[in-house]
């Protein structure tokens, strides 16, 4: 079994409250479990509104003006959350 880590980045444990917009325009607030300079971990355990490779966007709600940040969905854990890569 190989412990080789593909991140890029480290990450940082975090939670910030944010919205995920996926392709259709539907949207739903989680929260971020961890983010790095490449991406976000959200934590989701309902059925997710993205599915692996689609486009979408995140916006942090806990910021004034925070900029909307375009994403890939790169992984789902059913019941736990969505990693996401900014694009």
């Amino acid at each position: 079994m190989s412990t080789f880590e593909k991140r890029r980045h480290a990450r940082m444990m975090h939670a910030a409250n944010v919205k995920l917009t996926n392709a259709a325009g539907e949207s739903i607030n989680l929260k971020t479990r961890d983010f790095s300079d490449s991406g976000l971990f959200l934590k989701c355990a309902s059925e997710p509104i993205v599915k692996i490779g689609e486009l979408g966007s995140v916006k942090v709600l806990d910021i004034e003006d925070a900029l909307t940040q375009q994403i890939k969905v790169m992984r789902i854990e059913p019941g736990i959350g969505i990693g996401v890569e900014f694009l």
